[in-house]
């Protein structure tokens, strides 16, 4: 009996070109499992793989529906997204102020009083202008820290710098200063449009300032003169 075709490319060398039947199908299945014949999976499959590898068994999900695995799964991949939105914030912050645009002052060197602003704020929330709330309403807080010198009288100060100027003296709202200067800006510099909700955080927080005891001993010294 010829021996088949494929026997030159299965076996080696030394080996006889005239195997039994059981032999020569043991050296075409070592053959096939060697990985020159094994199908590729696709990069997504195999990237799939390695994702679901890593999550912790859930035995507890054992008696629940097959479509609760996914529904784990999107909560999961849920919270990556939301860990990483949190964390280019910043950067997402930057890229919505206008390209180009510099960003200037907070107080618009018209001298009016923290109560001016105060009322002018209060007025365009009422009446549905929210953009004007939102940047007289922070001009209101800014103007009421110099008045209570807090802040020296230095023309120039940005948003950025009066949060992070008081940030100091009314600990416990920095992060809400942070906040509303963002907004200040965004509003005044950027392309974005305040909300209702923005508007009246802002306000609130003119009025918790207001209220709030400073810390003198972290008042800020201005290095640059008025």
């Amino acid at each position: 009996m010829s021996s088949p075709w494929w026997l030159g490319h299965v076996l080696p060398r030394s080996t006889p070109l005239d195997p039994d039947r059981d032999e020569a199908r043991r050296l075409l299945t070592e053959e096939l499992e060697s990985g020159d014949y094994r199908l590729q999976e696709p990069w997504l499959t195999r990237a799939w793989r390695w994702f679901t590898d890593r999550l912790p068994d859930l035995p507890d999900l054992s008696p629940l529906p097959p479509w609760s695995t996914w529904v784990v799964l999107g909560l999961v991949l849920g919270a990556v997204v939301a860990v990483l939105l949190w964390a280019s914030r910043d950067r997402w912050r930057a890229g919505r102020l206008a390209p180009g645009a510099t960003v200037g002052p907070v107080l618009d060197g018209l001298h009016r009083t923290a109560a001016d602003y105060r009322t002018s704020a209060h007025a365009a929330l009422a009446a549905g202008r929210l953009d004007d709330a939102v940047l007289d309403g922070y001009r209101a807080l800014a103007a009421g820290a110099v008045e209570r010198t807090l802040l020296d009288d230095r023309p120039g100060r940005t948003a950025h710098e009066v949060a992070q100027e008081l940030s100091p003296v009314f600990a416990a709202h920095a992060e809400d200063l942070r906040r509303a200067g963002d907004a200040f800006d965004l509003v005044r510099y950027g392309d974005h449009r305040a909300g209702t909700e923005q508007a009246r955080a802002v306000l609130a927080l003119d009025e918790q300032l207001r209220q709030a005891r400073p810390e003198l001993g972290a008042a800020p010294r201005s290095t640059v003169p008025s």
